[in-house]
């Protein structure tokens, strides 16, 4: 049978997984681009948005090393990246790095932008951690900072957000091995702070029902998960939709939109 995987698709599979090698080589973790089913995971998640919003100007806020503004500019979005750090912060020396230009601030909460700057405005895998690096109630102010350079009807769209019964993390606790998230959200408490600093909640839903990372798992186990590839994608969104089955998935995505 014929991939149905497009060249494009398989373009920055290759280049975002060379990237994450590349900077273990350099000393630099790229944790997030160490596992095959976890790139290819970044590249549904453009996908979706890119349903949603199929040219506009989004903000990658908390852009780490740029994988997910990379793909988004590839998919026709004007993309400015933001992270915290100082104009002197200096990033990995690999590609993926080399590409984008990233606006930087020292405060943990206010953005350097204007209102009502943005189309949409993107968290993957940050909204959980405003308030383990800085002061508690951070993810408030936050979220509204965010509502202000939205502009009205524009969308926000957090992915790799924790679940609050996520059964690998649960997991990971028990054994005291590898990380987990202190902040950990239901789609219920979630849906409630949106709608909270001025957002309408337009879609929720549920992944990484199996795992994406495989941190702190033996290199031989990694080896042989690596080997189902997209597949493991595909088996993720059917178990992630299995209504109760699917309050022990690792992370909630949600499609929320900025009211008038």
């Amino acid at each position: 049978m014929k991939s149905t995987v497009s060249d494009s698709a398989r373009h920055e599979y290759a280049f975002l997984l060379a990237n994450g090698y590349l900077g273990a080589y350099t000393g630099h973790y790229f944790a997030h681009l160490s596992q095959p089913v976890g790139v290819w995971n970044y590249g549904r998640i453009a996908d979706a948005i890119a349903g949603y919003l199929p040219r506009g100007h989004m903000l990658d806020w908390g852009c780490g090393y740029g994988q997910m503004t990379y793909l988004l500019k590839r998919r026709g979005l004007e993309v400015t990246s933001y992270d915290l750090g100082t104009p002197e912060t200096i990033m990995p020396d690999v590609p993926l790095c080399r590409q984008i230009q990233v606006i930087r601030s020292t405060h943990p909460t206010e953005l350097p932008f204007p209102d009502r700057a943005f189309d949409a405005v993107l968290s993957s895998g940050v909204l959980e951690h405003v308030d383990e690096h800085s002061q508690p109630g951070n993810e408030w102010r936050s979220l509204r900072e965010i509502a202000r350079v939205v502009r009205p009807g524009g969308f926000f769209f957090i992915f790799q957000l924790p679940q609050r019964y996520a059964w690998q993390e649960a997991l990971l606790r028990q054994l005291g091995r590898g990380y987990t998230h202190p902040r950990r959200y239901t789609a219920s408490e979630i849906t409630a702070m949106l709608h909270a600093t001025g957002f309408r909640v337009a879609s929720i839903g549920r992944a990484n029902m199996l795992p994406k990372n495989l941190t702190g798992v033996p290199p031989w186990v990694r080896g042989l998960y690596n080997l189902a590839g997209r597949k493991l994608l595909t088996a993720d969104a059917v178990l992630s939709g299995l209504p109760l089955l699917n309050q022990l998935a690792g992370v909630l995505e949600v499609v929320a939109v900025r009211q008038e």
